[in-house]
Order: structure tokens, then sequence, then C-alpha cells
């Protein structure tokens, strides 16, 4: 595969971006997924070792982007992460290994996008694509890649008004507690879930119908999961009748 970035011949931290042409026959695909109720998460299936990657990741239907947080993926192998946003809907981001070394064949979360629906500008639809996509190895060389895209229809409503606020937890980052607050408009079924960064269920610390009023909830990474939770990065959903809110919580131990 050959394109016009200059990422693989010098591995610089510069972002440079440059359309690379695609081949079908690629044995490393780039795969979005709608991992949680507003989260992106960005997949890598890769066969051969990977040193250093740039893609932008782009959306039609008046969505919004956060930040691109790291994964499992980029966290076990000490990846470097820059990012620049051209736009609100438009997200540019350069991974690279340190020196001489490089990304093992695999798969995995290189790492999550949250994003926001504008209740004025979005539209029912949403389309979510990457572009400028550019994978190289340790030797500084093209190596073919595939890539997915993503495409949704919002419920009816989706742009309204909530019926709840999911408040910030406190402390965050927390070790081992933290509190999860939030407020209901009126009587519902609630849900309240943590998941890593995977989309695994760690733990679930509400599922029963609640009337209207605030609500504060604690959750003990401790004592509330079967699993032994390494340090890093949370998703916190709570489900309330139709709707639903995310939010990000870091475990520092």
């Amino acid at each position: 595969m050959r394109g016009s970035s200059k990422l693989c011949s010098g591995v610089a931290a510069v972002l440079v971006l440059a359309f690379t042409a695609q081949s079908a026959k690629a044995e490393n695909r780039l795969l979005l997924k709608k991992q949680l109720d507003k989260v992106l998460a960005i997949e890598l299936r890769n066969d051969d070792p990977i040193a250093g990657f740039q893609f932008s990741v782009n959306a039609r239907g008046g969505l919004t982007f956060g930040s691109f947080e790291g994964g499992v993926r980029t966290a076990a192998a000490g990846l470097l992460i820059y990012q620049f946003s051209q736009d609100d809907s438009t997200l540019n981001v350069l991974v690279l290994a340190p020196p001489h070394l490089a990304l093992s064949a695999g798969e995995g979360i290189l790492g999550t996008i949250s994003f926001t629906l504008n209740e004025k500008t979005g539209s029912d639809t949403n389309y979510v694509f990457l572009s400028r996509v550019v994978l190289c190895n340790a030797d500084a060389e093209y190596v073919d890649v595939t890539t997915t895209e993503l495409k949704w229809t919002n419920p009816v409503g989706a742009r309204g008004p909530s019926s709840f606020v999911l408040e910030r937890n406190f402390p965050n980052p927390f070790n081992p507690s933290t509190t999860i607050s939030y407020s209901l408009d009126a009587p519902a079924k609630v849900q309240l879930v943590v998941f890593d960064l995977a989309g695994r269920q760690i733990a679930t610390l509400v599922d029963q119908f609640q009337s209207a009023g605030r609500y504060a909830v604690r959750w003990n990474a401790a004592e509330r999961s079967n699993l032994t939770l390494a340090s890093g990065i949370y998703f916190v959903r709570l489900h309330v009748g139709s709707e639903v809110a995310v939010q990000k919580v870091i475990l520092a131990k």
C-alpha cells in the first residue's frame, strides 16, 4: 500500500493527514463499534506487528466528539497517543509505539471516544466513518488495512430533554470507592451498571423501579465485583426508562 503520509518514513510524532488506499485483502482491520450509548470503541485486529498508525474519525448527523481515551491494547503496549480536533465532528488520532518496539499481532480495543448529539442540529440518523488511515510496521513499511463504518437511527425523541440527570461521581479518580448521584423527574425503572473498556459488565448497582427524587449510590470496586479490578477507566451507565446516560470513572490504585 502506498500513500502520501510521512508517518512510516519517519514514525514521527506529527499528525500528517494524507489519504491512503485500503486493500480488500488486508489482514489488518480497524473497526468502529458503538460500545455503549454515546461511546464509540475503535478496535484493531492485526496480523502484522504495528509500530505506528494514524486515522481520522468523522461523523455526520450532528454528533460532537469528546477526546480519544486509550484502551486495553494501547495501555498494555505503552503506546503514545496524540490527537487533534479539526472540528466538533472530526477527530484526528496518531498512535506510536516506543522506539524499536511494535504492537504485537492480536486484537482488542485501542481506545474509546465519547460523543453527544446536538439537540438543535442533530438528525435521526448518525453516520461515523474512518478516513486517512495509515499503518506501518517497525521497519517503516506500510501495511494493508481495511476499515468499517457505523450508521444508526436514534429513537424518536432522542434529542428531547432528559427526564433525569446523572451527576459527576465523587471522588474521581477514586480508590476503592466513589459515590454516583442522579435525580429522576418522574418514577421510572432504573438500572445503574458499571462496564470496563472492553464492554464487559463489572457490577450492577441498581436494578429496580424508583420514585422521583435524588439518589446517591456508593460503588466500592473492591467489594462489588468478583474480579480484581485493575487501575484504569470504567464506564457507569444509567438506564432510565428508554433513556441512557454514560459517565467515565477512573480507578487509581
